[in-house]
């Protein structure tokens, strides 16, 4: 006797709609899975213009993520590594700091230079052992913004303000440091145990990946929803559908349109970004890392030459600068005082440097979430039938993303039994 399977429907191919789509596959369950935009991705896209790779604005993949580890085949995504560190630009001229576990004899060499305090060096040294040794540590510290806990860990103020309110904030993407302690201690382990990196032809190739397992016929490109509840969803042509099952993996600007009474409290404005790509063919500098603003004046907050970390960001003989912002700013004057800055960080050639495009992502990442994580990830299930995912689900990260995609279709084959 043949049984008739339910019929499933995921909304969003971003990277949590993705791995939700893997798991059922693996399952044995089929589906549909409806993306509004003409590829798969969501905010992890990238285009290619003119022979160079751009990404949707400036984006990393840090392969110590668990989830990632597990779900993705990083040598088929041939991961470029970004050094081990930072150069710091602060008065005039950068200072290197360094990983010196990963590079003890640069360690030693930088490891003089009194942009960092030895107290502070000590401390960074205190910070790694604690996340590397304490199990799932930012589940123990209670919910606090990530400035009031590098203060009551001893850090100084001049720390603060030159490093951490620089790089995280560009991961943040907000320098007051107002992201939840236990987002940050979580991304301070994966940053220690296996640094940052990029796939060799950029970051589309991590959804291009969970999607070249799909099966033939489940992926619908340019199929926007205009609304949905439990057991029915109508499409932008008109077309209404009812499926037994609907998994909702938007981002959570569109979850609240879909869904007005989803959230009770008033949903804060997503975190924005603005990232700008020049090209050239003269000399940049050869270390494959990524150099920040350390006094703090901006606009950039943080740069990297991409075609040293990955070549095939770039055709044969050019480069490709990144030039990252945190917020969407809209001054006519930007290009200006954008090159204004990266002359002074990269010599005059920066006024010669051929501006290829500039992204304006508004919504980079959801706000509430990365403010308090709580003790756990938001629940699943919606109402019977009716499942949610998405890194505002879970931690606003790539492996948030991919754990909540995972989650929410075990919750289905629970459900189907």
């Amino acid at each position: 006797m043949s049984t008739v399977q339910p019929s499933i429907a995921i909304i969003g191919a971003g990277l949590s709609g993705l791995a939700c789509a893997r798991t059922l596959t693996r399952a044995g369950l089929k589906f549909t899975l409806y993306e509004a935009a003409d590829a798969v991705g969501g905010r992890v896209r990238s285009d290619i213009v003119d022979g160079f790779t751009l990404d949707r604005g400036f984006q990393v993949l840090l392969p110590s993520y668990p989830e990632a580890r597990r779900v993705l085949d990083y040598d088929n995504l041939k991961l470029r590594p970004f050094y081990r560190g930072a150069d710091m630009f602060y008065k005039g001229r950068f200072h290197r700091i360094v990983d010196p576990f990963t590079h003890p004899t640069e360690g030693l060499k930088h490891g003089l230079d009194p942009f960092v305090s030895w107290m502070d060096k000590w401390r960074t040294l205190v910070l790694r052992k604690e996340v590397l040794t304490t199990r799932k540590i930012e589940r123990r510290i209670p919910e606090m913004e990530t400035e009031d806990y590098l203060r009551d860990f001893g850090f100084s103020e001049e720390f603060i303000d030159r490093f951490f309110r620089t790089f995280f904030g560009g991961v943040f993407l907000e320098k007051d440091l107002r992201t939840s302690a236990r987002m940050f201690l979580f991304l301070y382990s994966m940053f220690s145990t296996g640094g940052a990196a990029v796939p060799a032809h950029g970051m589309q190739a991590i959804p291009d990946q969970l999607a070249i397992s799909l099966p033939p016929g489940s992926l619908q490109l340019n199929t926007a929803i205009t609304s949905l509840r439990a057991g029915e969803i109508t499409l932008a042509s008109g077309e209404t559908i009812r499926p037994d099952h609907i998994i909702m993996a938007v981002s959570e600007e569109v979850a609240a349109q879909l869904l007005p009474d989803l959230f009770e409290e008033k949903l804060l404005p997503a975190r924005s970004a603005t990232c700008l790509y020049f090209t050239t063919s003269q000399p940049v500098p050869d270390t494959p890392i990524i150099h920040l603003d350390g006094d703090g004046r901006g606009p950039v907050n943080s740069a990297c030459v991409l075609s040293k970390i990955a070549p095939h960001y770039a055709p044969a003989g050019q480069h490709l600068i990144s030039a990252s912002i945190i917020g969407a700013p809209s001054s006519e004057e930007l290009e200006d005082v954008v090159r204004d800055q990266m002359a002074a960080w990269f010599g005059q050639s920066a006024y010669q440097w051929n501006l290829l495009r500039s992204y304006k992502i508004r919504h980079a990442l959801p706000e509430s979430r990365q403010l308090r994580l709580g003790e756990g990830p938001l629940s699943t299930v919606l109402a019977p039938g009716l499942y949610r995912c998405g890194d505002w689900c879970e931690d606003a990260s790539i492996n948030g993303a991919l754990i909540s995609g995972r989650r929410a279709a075990e919750a289905v084959i629970g459900a189907v039994g």
